[in-house]
């Protein structure tokens, strides 16, 4: 992958972590924190977010075509730190977090990713699709 298009990809892979942090949060939000009230800065945390999420894919950069076990091992590094620097900004943020909060925390920031990866694999799938039509057009015309 050329690094231009694994800098378009990483922005399009931001803006979907960026609503699935939205929907993770006006879901669990609710149930909670029930009395909470937000000011209009709320509305930048799901970007601060999205991007310090975005930050670790320098993990998955690769110039040449990774094998299946290669790629696996990426994800999974990848997924770890991203776990690694939300659990630490909120430990060292102040939020003393629990176990089951840290586990409850670790389950969110599991969802987005495996959710954020679905969403991307269809966008990539849509994609191949066209492309391949296109060459099977061109193949028919010859």
């Amino acid at each position: 992958m050329s690094p231009r298009e694994f800098l378009r990809q990483c922005a399009i892979i931001f803006f979907i972590i960026t609503t699935c942090i939205c929907l993770a949060t006006a879901a669990a939000g609710p149930v909670l924190l029930p009395g909470l009230e937000l000011g209009f800065d709320a509305f930048y945390t799901p970007l601060i977010g999205g991007g310090i999420a975005t930050l670790p894919a320098f993990i998955l950069y690769s110039r040449k075509e990774l094998s299946t076990r290669q790629a696996i091992i990426r994800r999974l590094l990848h997924l770890a730190a991203i776990e690694a620097i939300f659990i630490l900004l909120n430990r060292f943020g102040g939020q003393a977090l629990g176990l089951g909060e840290t586990i409850g925390l670790a389950g969110a920031v599991f969802a987005v990713y495996a959710a954020v990866n679905v969403f991307s694999w269809l966008l990539i799938s849509r994609e191949a699709r066209k492309i391949n039509a296109a060459l099977k057009s061109f193949q028919g015309r010859g």
